[in-house]
C-alpha cells in the first residue's frame, strides 16, 4: 500500500532517503489532500503546506480521507497544526509542536510559519520559524550561552516581527553586548534547534511503523456533512476537455477495462446510455426517477442518505453525477418500458448471439410440460423465495412495477411465472434425492 508524505523545506534530500517506499510531494495546498485521497494510498503524512499566497489544504479535506479509512498522520508545519485542529476525529498528531498546539501552549500560526525558495532550490530557507527560535533560546539558557533575560528579549524581538524576517544575524545584532554576541554566534553553528526537523523525522519514523505493523484500514465513526461548499469546490470536480473527456485516472481504469476483456462490453452499454439520453428531452418525469432511485438504492443496500453519500464517494463521484446516473437508468427504463415489443425479436437475436438461445428454449418446454401444482402458492411465499433465493435481492416494495419491468401486463402473470418455476425447482429437488426422472416415475 502507498505512503505518501507532504514535505518541502522542513527535510532535505539526505532525511528522506532512507525512506525510499514513501512519495514524498510538494507542500499540500488547498485540493492537493482531496485528489491523493482518490488515489487510496494507506497513509497521508502532512508536514508542510501552504498559506500565506495560496490556498491552504482544508480541514474537510482531512476529515474526507479519514472517511475512506486513510490514516492521516500530521506533525511539524501545517501537518501540526491540522493534526492539533482534528485529532478528535481520529487525525495522528506527532511531536512536540503538535502537542504544544493541542494543549493551548501555542494558538498562532505564525510560530511555524517560515519564507523559503522554490523546489529547484531545494525549499532553500530563508527564514527561521519562531519555534525553533524559541527552542533554541531555552537550550541556550540551559547551557548558559545566554541570561534569561537576554533571551526573552530576543524571543520578544523576533515575535514581534513579521514572519518572513525572522533570521539569527538580524536578532544577533541586537544584543548590546559584542563579545555574547560573538560567543553566540559561534555556539549556534552546533547548538541550534531544528524543532520543526525532530518532529518531522519522528512523523516518518512513525508512519513507518504503522505500516510495519500491518494495521488494517479502519473507517472514522464521525458523519462526513455533505455541504455545498464542498460540493461545489472547483478542484473537486478534475480538469476535463471541452469533449467532456476523462481525468488521469479515468483512463488509468479503462485500461483495466482492456485488459480484464470488458471493455467492449461495457462501452456497448454505456452507448444505450448515451442514445436513450439523445432520444428524450429533458429529464425524465419524477415518478420515473423515483423508481430508478428506489430501484439503485434498494439493490446497493443503501437504506439512509448517508449511505448513499458514502457509496459516492467510495465510487468517485458526487452527488450530482449520482443524480445523473440515476437519470440515465429512468431514461432507458422508460423507453424499454414504452417499447417492450419492439424489442422482443431484438432481444431474443441477442440470445442467438451468445448462444443462449438453444439453452433458453430447452428449458421454456420443459416448464410447459410441468404437471399442475395442486392449490395456489401463498404469494408472500413464492415473492420471498423467488426474489431472496433466486434472485439474490430484496423483494421489491412494489411487485406490480416490478412486472411491469419485465415486460409483463399484470402482477398475476408474474406469480404465474414465479409459481412454476418453484414447482420446476421442487421437481428437480425430488429428481435430486430420489434419482429418478419424470419418465421413471411414471411407469
Amino acid at each position: 500500500m502507498r505512503t505518501i508524505i507532504f514535505c518541502g523545506p522542513t527535510l532535505n534530500a539526505q532525511d528522506i532517503d532512507t525512506y525510499g517506499s514513501f512519495e514524498f510531494r510538494p507542500p499540500v495546498r488547498q485540493g492537493d489532500l482531496y485528489a491523493v485521497t482518490r488515489e487510496v494510498p494507506k497513509v497521508i503524512g502532512v508536514i508542510d503546506g501552504y498559506f500565506d499566497g495560496q490556498p491552504a489544504v482544508l480541514h474537510k479535506e482531512i476529515l474526507w480521507a479519514l472517511k475512506q479509512g486513510i490514516a492521516v498522520f500530521g506533525a511539524s508545519s501545517m501537518g501540526a497544526l491540522r493534526a492539533a485542529e482534528l485529532h478528535p476525529f481520529g487525525m495522528r498528531g506527532v511531536g512536540r509542536i503538535f502537542e504544544a498546539y493541542r494543549d493551548g501552549e501555542l494558538t498562532d500560526d505564525d510560530e511555524v510559519a517560515l519564507i523559503h525558495g522554490p523546489p529547484e532550490t531545494g525549499y532553500l530557507r530563508l527564514s527561521e520559524p519562531m519555534v525553533n527560535i524559541r527552542a533554541t533560546l531555552e537550550k541556550a539558557v540551559e547551557e548558559q550561552i545566554v541570561d534569561p533575560d537576554a533571551a526573552a528579549r530576543l524571543s520578544a524581538s523576533a515575535k514581534a516581527r513579521f514572519y518572513q524576517l525572522r533570521n539569527w544575524p538580524d536578532l544577533i545584532a541586537e544584543l548590546s553586548d559584542p563579545l555574547l554576541a560573538e560567543i553566540f554566534s559561534a555556539w549556534l553553528r552546533t547548538g541550534m534547534i531544528d524543532r520543526k526537523r525532530e518532529d518531522a523525522l519522528e512523523l516518518l519514523n512513525q508512519v513507518d511503523a504503522f505500516i510495519r505493523s500491518g494495521a488494517a484500514r479502519s473507517p472514522a465513526t464521525f458523519h462526513f456533512e455533505w455541504t455545498e461548499n464542498w460540493h461545489n469546490a472547483p478542484w473537486r470536480s478534475e480538469t476535463r476537455g471541452m469533449d467532456g473527456g476523462t481525468t488521469t485516472e479515468e483512463e488509468a481504469i479503462l485500461d483495466e477495462l482492456r485488459l480484464r476483456g470488458d471493455y467492449a462490453r461495457v462501452r456497448r452499454e454505456a452507448l444505450l446510455r448515451v442514445l436513450a439520453r439523445n432520444r428524450t428531452s429533458g429529464a425524465p418525469d419524477r415518478a420515473a426517477f423515483r423508481r430508478a432511485m428506489d430501484e439503485f438504492r434498494t439493490l446497493h443496500g443503501l437504506m439512509k442518505q448517508t449511505d448513499v453519500v458514502e457509496w459516492a464517494l467510495e465510487n468517485g463521484i458526487n452527488l450530482a453525477g449520482l443524480e445523473r446516473v440515476i437519470a440515465d437508468d429512468a431514461v432507458v427504463e422508460t423507453l424499454a418500458r414504452d417499447r417492450d415489443a419492439e424489442l422482443h425479436q431484438g432481444m431474443l437475436d441477442r440470445l442467438r448471439e451468445l448462444e443462449l438461445y438453444a439453452c433458453y428454449s430447452k428449458s421454456a418446454l420443459a416448464r410447459r410440460r410441468l404437471r399442475s401444482s395442486g392449490a395456489p402458492l401463498p404469494r408472500a411465499m413464492l415473492a420471498a423465495w423467488f426474489f431472496e433465493k433466486r434472485l439474490g435481492r430484496p423483494t421489491p416494495q412494489d411487485v406490480a412495477d416490478y412486472a411491469a419491468s419485465i415486460g409483463l401486463s399484470n402482477v398475476d402473470r408474474l406469480y404465474e411465472l414465479i409459481a412454476s418455476e418453484y414447482t420446476s425447482s421442487a421437481e428437480q429437488r425430488w429428481e435430486k434425492d430420489t434419482g429418478l426422472t419424470d419418465e421413471r416415475s411414471l411407469t
